[in-house]
């Protein structure tokens, strides 16, 4: 209990920014998706975690500005930081690898910590960054990944903070997580194809799937600031794709053809339920499901049984035991409320983060009828 009053309190204690860094219209911007989320359904609504987090995230945006979100934002999405020695991830890391890999891994993160994290401990924060970072891209390296996938770097934009765990590779602890789950969730894709995420973060699945399948759709559903976040990003990486910007609408209609005609799309948490049936191929969701109640969790799974269609895949990747900070509630692998008739075609303790399951899930082609 003291461990998780001390994360809520670290979370209050950096909500606050003496500097802003963002123009009027971004800081506009932002706010009026925060309007437009109020007025929407409840259940859509961020939990108090997410509330108090946002928060935080807010100002430090005001303090580093967007030009710097990969180090700091990302911190709160799937960048790991904050690492001790029997932490899961160090732990089955050095079980997998050779004392060679390991020593090049420890050598590689002491020239990485120089980077700076804009954080009174930026030494101690790069250090875990590069060690677990390099040793994560020495346990990728090992694996038989497709040439395509080892062949991504790391875009500038967000000023990452780079790992060069070969001389010719400029890559990020991000970008190795992206890949192993993409490894996961692969033989779900369909190109042409819909894929929609929901808490995307800043994009990294998104760049990576767009860029080894340029023909798929892909609808990027989160709250604010994130969701901004991604808008800019995503949009600078691809920008000979049509893209559907936020907005505000009052029905699906108002913007159906626009929304058609896109390639990359972004929506509130709120207007999911806009979305038409049976219209998406592929749903990702990995580490926000677990930030939620459980009566959200519910009605998110909704959502994705309306929305995919006869024959998609929805992939998951949750803490095995999650406490949702500021709610009180605790989140178990089986509160995950999957639709009846749906086939496991996977579940399992995921890989590096073993605390994690990763599941994929799929929706059946045909709807028996009701019994009369």
């Amino acid at each position: 209990m003291a461990r998780f009053r001390l994360r809520e309190w670290f979370i209050r204690a950096r909500q606050t920014s003496g500097q802003q860094r963002m123009s009027p219209e971004e800081v506009d911007r932002i706010a009026g998706m925060f309007l437009a989320l109020a007025k929407g359904e409840p259940l859509a609504r961020p939990s108090r975690y997410w509330e108090e987090l946002n928060k935080m995230n807010l100002a430090q945006l005001s303090a580093h500005g967007y030009e710097n979100f990969k180090r700091t934002i990302a911190l709160n999405y799937f960048t790991w930081v904050r690492i001790l020695p029997w932490d899961s991830q160090i732990v089955f890391l050095c079980k997998n690898l050779s004392l060679g890999a390991i020593f090049r891994a420890i050598w590689k993160a002491f020239g990485i910590s120089a980077q700076r994290y804009f954080s009174t401990i930026d030494v101690i924060q790069s250090f875990s960054y590069g060690l677990l970072g390099s040793l994560l891209w020495e346990y990728v390296l090992r694996l038989s990944l497709a040439e395509a996938l080892l062949a991504l770097r790391e875009p500038p934009e967000g000023n990452p903070p780079f790992l060069y765990p070969r001389p010719d590779m400029r890559v990020s602890q991000d970008l190795a997580n992206s890949l192993l789950e993409y490894d996961s969730f692969q033989s779900a894709i369909r190109a042409p194809g819909i894929i929609l995420e929901l808490g995307a973060g800043y994009g990294r699945n998104a760049f990576v799937i767009m860029k080894l399948h340029p023909k798929v759709k892909y609808v990027l559903v989160d709250i604010p600031p994130a969701l901004w976040i991604a808008e800019r990003y995503l949009s600078t990486i691809f920008p000979e794709k049509r893209v559907f910007r936020y907005r505000d609408f009052e029905t699906f209609e108002d913007v159906a053809d626009e929304y058609e005609r896109a390639e990359i799309a972004f929506l509130l948490s709120s207007q999911l339920a806009a979305l038409p049936i049976d219209s998406v191929d592929l749903v990702i969701n990995i580490s926000s499901l677990h930030e939620m109640r459980a009566d959200q969790v519910a009605y998110y799974m909704e959502r994705f049984d309306n929305v995919l269609k006869p024959g998609g895949h929805l992939y998951i990747k949750q803490w095995k035991e999650a406490k949702v900070l500021f709610e009180g509630v605790t989140l178990v692998e089986a509160d995950y409320p999957i639709p009846a008739g749906w086939a496991t075609i996977m579940n399992r303790t995921a890989r590096v983060q073993t605390r994690f399951f990763e599941s994929l899930y799929g929706k059946p082609d045909l709807i028996p009828p009701s019994p009369k």
